[in-house]
């Protein structure tokens, strides 16, 4: 799949991915913000309260009503982190008019709905905003529930704890009481108006119209900042950092932090992606085949790497008893790379995995658009196949090449109480 990027204005470009593969549409719009402590809360709760109503459809069970007329389409909000930034998005997926007998309504309806959603607000209801207040402080705090995810988050903010990167992209609870719908549409309109804005639209739709809505629907929007914001500080390891936190729970979480110095636009980055893979991506790794299932010192072991931030983390569950072997032996595998212990066999089967995961990524649309907004943030404009062919070439010298500027930054523990 090839995308076409038109600009409508300075800061806002429509990015078209065609393809005849769905028989859906998707339709999304990505506000670039700078993560910081000051605004990260609005911006998440910016993002529940656009769903809930719009001008055209000013009640939640009127907006629901309208998406079901319109063959069932679906609509999300929400914020993801990306490197140093947040970003506010706005999604819609809807019929292929082509699969129905209908011609140009459902897109049309559909962009009407996203206008008036997305650029046409006139005032939030206090009512809406209250009750995502509730709901965005109740998913900040069960982020603790899930105990994997949590060490990991906590990892992170300790590896971070001077950038931006550190920030928790839902926000702060202590943040959220002194919001009101006063407060949060004055930031929803500071948004737009100083955002650069990415628009996707994924599947067989009529580019040229749409582009032309978009640009009398954005008409009235001059984009104060049109250049996106730097989207990364890739720091190397300093001293290393020890946390040990205690939580009621049976199973340890052992969190590993690691600097690999690397951007995606570096050259060694391919490298890198394989190293990750070959390291603790699946289950034909050396951290799945030594640390759990050699070892048995781990119910799971996996490493990932983020593509923005040049950092990679490894995860497991262990026994409290066994966290300095776990962890020694997390470091002799890596280690193992680092020195060249690096079969055929280990490097085939990261490829092979690396390059199925890239392409199973085309088979949904919405997946294809977070593809495509992370290679443009990254300046790596590289469509599945690009990307893959590049993969496929990384030899096992590249490998070790990479290994060698991973380090480990941050050790998180997470233990029971009773132990």
């Amino acid at each position: 799949m090839s995308i076409k990027s038109i600009q409508i204005k300075n800061g806002i470009n429509v990015h078209y991915i065609e393809t005849k593969k769905f028989k859906t549409t998707t339709l999304g719009f990505y506000f670039r913000r700078p993560l910081s402590r000051g605004e990260v809360t609005l911006n998440a709760l910016t993002a529940n309260v656009l769903r809930r109503a719009c001008p055209l459809y000013p009640e939640t069970a009127l907006l629901s009503k309208r998406l079901d007329e319109l063959y069932g389409a679906r609509l999300d909000a929400g914020v993801r982190k990306k490197g140093d930034m947040q970003i506010i998005h706005v999604n819609f997926e809807f019929a292929n008019e082509e699969y129905i007998g209908k011609s140009q309504a459902i897109f049309e309806n559909i962009l009407l709905l996203a206008k008036s959603m997305v650029t046409d607000q006139t005032g939030f209801c206090a009512n809406y905003v209250n009750q995502e207040k509730d709901n965005l402080r109740q998913r900040i705090l069960a982020l603790i529930n899930d105990k994997k995810s949590y060490a990991h988050m906590r990892c992170i903010e300790i590896m971070c704890e001077a950038e931006p990167y550190g920030i928790r992209e839902l926000g702060f609870v202590e943040d959220i009481e002194a919001i009101d719908e006063k407060i949060l549409f004055r930031h929803y309109k500071n948004v737009l108006l100083s955002s650069p804005v990415d628009i996707f639209i994924c599947g067989d739709a009529d580019i040229d119209f749409a582009v032309e809505f978009l640009k009398d629907a954005f008409s009235r929007i001059e984009t104060s900042q049109t250049k996106y914001p730097e989207n990364v500080i890739v720091k190397e390891a300093g001293e290393v950092k020890k946390v040990v936190e205690t939580e009621n729970i049976a199973q340890g979480k052992l969190c590993l932090g690691f600097r690999t110095k690397t951007r995606a636009t570096d050259e060694n980055y391919p490298a890198m992606v394989i190293f990750n893979e070959l390291f603790g991506g699946g289950p034909s790794s050396k951290l799945f085949n030594n640390v759990r299932e050699k070892l048995s010192l781990a119910y799971y072991v996996s490493s990932k790497m983020d593509i923005f931030k040049g950092i990679m983390t490894v995860g497991s569950g262990i026994e409290v008893e066994n966290f300095q072997k776990a962890y020694d032996e997390i470091m002799l595998q890596l280690n193992e790379v680092k020195k060249g212990n690096v079969t055929q066999a280990e490097l085939s089967a990261a490829v092979k995995a690396t390059v199925n995961n890239i392409r199973s990524m085309s088979d949904s649309a919405i997946v294809t658009e977070d593809y495509w907004l992370s290679r443009l943030i990254t300046g790596t404009p590289w469509d599945f196949e690009e990307y893959c062919g590049m993969l496929q070439k990384i030899t096992a010298e590249q490998v070790v090449r990479a290994a060698q500027d991973v380090t480990v930054d941050t050790i998180y523990f997470l233990k029971g109480k009773e132990a």
